[in-house]
C-alpha cells in the first residue's frame, strides 16, 4: 500500500469518527480512550538485535461501535500509539533505546454479557497499522541498513484481542494485546522485528 493512499485512508477514518458524533442510528455509538502500554519484540535470527526488553508507552484515540444485539457487536479503534523498548545489538552487545509513533486500526468482534451493574466484554480481530517514526538512537528503523534491508516496515498487520468492563453506559476499563502478524505465532511478512504490545486503559462511550 502506498504511503499517500494509507494517509488518505487514515484521514477518511478520522473524518468518519467526527461525523459519527451527529449519528443517532440505533445501535451505533462512539467513544474516546487512553492507554498505557508495554512493548517488546520477537526478533528473527537475522535481525540486528538479539534481545528486546519491555518499555513503557501510551496511546490515545477513539472507537466506533455497532451493537447487533445485547450480546454481540463490532468495534473499530483508531489509535495513535507510542511504543518503546530496550534493544541489545547482536554484534556489539550494547543496549539502545527504541521509540516509535504510529497509527493503528484494530477491528474487533465483541462478545458482551451483563455482569452486575455493567457489561463484561471480550473481543478479537485483525489490525493494520502505519508507523510515522521508529528510531533506535539516531538510526531510522524504516530505512535500509548496510545490508540493504529495513529492520522494520512502516506498514504492519496482525491480530488483536481485548478484555474489559463497562460501568453503566459510559465509563469502561480495558486491557488489550496486539501482536504483529499474529497472536503468539508468526504469519509470515518481511519485518525482522515483530512487536508485541500489552495495554491497559480507560474509555468513555457517548
Amino acid at each position: 500500500m502506498k504511503k499517500k493512499n494509507l494517509v488518505s485512508s487514515i484521514i477518511a477514518l478520522a473524518v468518519l469518527f467526527t461525523v459519527s458524533t451527529q449519528v443517532n442510528a440505533q445501535g451505533l455509538s462512539f467513544g474516546v480512550k487512553g492507554e498505557a502500554n508495554m512493548t517488546n519484540f520477537r526478533l528473527d535470527s537475522d535481525a540486528p538485535y538479539s534481545d528486546s526488553k519491555r518499555g513503557i508507552g501510551g496511546a490515545v484515540g477513539g472507537f466506533l461501535k455497532y451493537d447487533f444485539g445485547s450480546w454481540f457487536a463490532l468495534q473499530g479503534d483508531l489509535m495513535f500509539r507510542h511504543r518503546s523498548s530496550d534493544l541489545t545489538e547482536r554484534t556489539t552487545g550494547t543496549t539502545s533505546s527504541f521509540k516509535s509513533f504510529g497509527f493503528e486500526l484494530p477491528v474487533y468482534a465483541v462478545f458482551q454479557f451483563q455482569v452486575g451493574p455493567g457489561k463484561l466484554f471480550a473481543g478479537i480481530g485483525p489490525y493494520a497499522g502505519y508507523g510515522v517514526s521508529a528510531k533506535t538512537g539516531s538510526v531510522n528503523m524504516y530505512k535500509k541498513d548496510a545490508t540493504g534491508e529495513k529492520p522494520m516496515e512502516p506498514f504492519s498487520y496482525g491480530a488483536a484481542a481485548m478484555l474489559g468492563y463497562e460501568f453503566g453506559k459510559h465509563w469502561q476499563v480495558n486491557a488489550s494485546y496486539i501482536s504483529e502478524y499474529g497472536i503468539g505465532w508468526s504469519m509470515g511478512g518481511t519485518s525482522k522485528m515483530k512487536s508485541q504490545t500489552l495495554s491497559l486503559g480507560v474509555g468513555y462511550r457517548f
